[in-house]
Protein backbone atom coordinates (compact mmCIF):
# COMPACT_ATOMS: atom_id res chain seq x y z
CA UNK A 1 0.00 0.00 0.00
CA UNK A 2 1.32 3.42 -0.89
CA UNK A 3 0.35 6.25 1.48
CA UNK A 4 3.06 8.81 0.58
CA UNK A 5 0.52 11.55 -0.13
CA UNK A 6 -1.13 11.68 3.30
CA UNK A 7 -2.25 15.33 3.23
CA UNK A 8 -0.16 17.08 5.88
CA UNK A 9 2.59 19.71 5.53
CA UNK A 10 5.21 16.98 6.13
CA UNK A 11 4.06 14.78 3.22
CA UNK A 12 5.07 14.96 -0.44
CA UNK A 13 1.55 16.06 -1.40
CA UNK A 14 -2.08 15.13 -0.98
CA UNK A 15 -3.68 12.29 -2.89
CA UNK A 16 -5.32 8.90 -2.77
CA UNK A 17 -3.95 5.81 -1.07
CA UNK A 18 -2.99 3.14 -3.60
CA UNK A 19 -3.57 -0.54 -2.81
CA UNK A 20 -1.51 -3.12 -4.74
CA UNK A 21 -2.07 -6.85 -5.47
CA UNK A 22 0.87 -9.08 -6.42
CA UNK A 23 1.28 -12.62 -7.72
CA UNK A 24 2.00 -14.71 -4.58
CA UNK A 25 4.43 -16.98 -6.46
CA UNK A 26 6.46 -14.10 -7.91
CA UNK A 27 6.28 -10.71 -6.18
CA UNK A 28 7.87 -9.06 -9.22
CA UNK A 29 4.50 -9.50 -10.98
CA UNK A 30 2.04 -6.80 -9.99
CA UNK A 31 -1.50 -7.95 -10.83
CA UNK A 32 -3.55 -4.87 -9.99
CA UNK A 33 -3.54 -1.55 -8.16
CA UNK A 34 -6.36 0.74 -7.13
CA UNK A 35 -5.21 3.58 -9.40
CA UNK A 36 -5.68 1.55 -12.63
CA UNK A 37 -9.42 2.28 -12.91
CA UNK A 38 -11.07 5.45 -11.61
CA UNK A 39 -13.91 3.52 -9.92
CA UNK A 40 -11.34 1.61 -7.82
CA UNK A 41 -9.61 4.76 -6.50
CA UNK A 42 -9.36 5.05 -2.72
CA UNK A 43 -9.90 8.23 -0.73
CA UNK A 44 -7.03 10.49 0.31
CA UNK A 45 -4.28 8.67 2.17
CA UNK A 46 -3.81 8.37 5.94
CA UNK A 47 -0.16 8.06 6.98
CA UNK A 48 -0.27 4.92 9.15
CA UNK A 49 -3.33 3.14 7.79
CA UNK A 50 -3.17 -0.66 7.61
CA UNK A 51 -5.29 -2.66 5.15
CA UNK A 52 -7.37 -5.33 6.86
CA UNK A 53 -8.40 -8.57 5.16
CA UNK A 54 -11.60 -10.33 6.32
CA UNK A 55 -13.62 -12.99 4.47
CA UNK A 56 -11.91 -12.32 1.13
CA UNK A 57 -12.34 -8.55 1.20
CA UNK A 58 -9.75 -5.84 1.89
CA UNK A 59 -10.78 -2.83 4.00
CA UNK A 60 -8.80 0.44 3.88
CA UNK A 61 -9.51 3.50 6.03
CA UNK A 62 -8.93 6.83 4.23
CA UNK A 63 -9.54 10.57 4.64
CA UNK A 64 -12.28 10.59 1.99
CA UNK A 65 -11.87 13.89 0.15
CA UNK A 66 -10.38 15.70 3.17
CA UNK A 67 -7.09 17.38 2.25
CA UNK A 68 -5.90 18.01 5.79
CA UNK A 69 -8.43 20.54 7.00
CA UNK A 70 -10.39 20.37 10.22
CA UNK A 71 -13.26 17.92 10.68
CA UNK A 72 -16.27 19.06 8.70
CA UNK A 73 -14.24 21.21 6.27
CA UNK A 74 -15.04 18.80 3.40
CA UNK A 75 -18.02 16.77 2.26
CA UNK A 76 -16.40 13.42 3.20
CA UNK A 77 -14.06 13.64 6.21
CA UNK A 78 -13.39 9.90 6.35
CA UNK A 79 -14.11 6.85 4.26
CA UNK A 80 -13.84 3.07 4.44
CA UNK A 81 -12.94 1.62 1.05
CA UNK A 82 -13.75 -2.06 0.48
CA UNK A 83 -12.08 -4.18 -2.22
CA UNK A 84 -12.91 -7.73 -3.28
CA UNK A 85 -14.22 -9.79 -6.15
CA UNK A 86 -16.96 -8.04 -8.10
CA UNK A 87 -20.23 -9.94 -8.57
CA UNK A 88 -20.92 -11.47 -11.98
Amino acid sequence: MNTNKYCTPQSSGCGPAVLFAYDATNLANALWNSSMVSTDAAGNAVKFTVPTVVNGKVYVGTRGNNTGGVYGSTSISGELDVYGMKPN
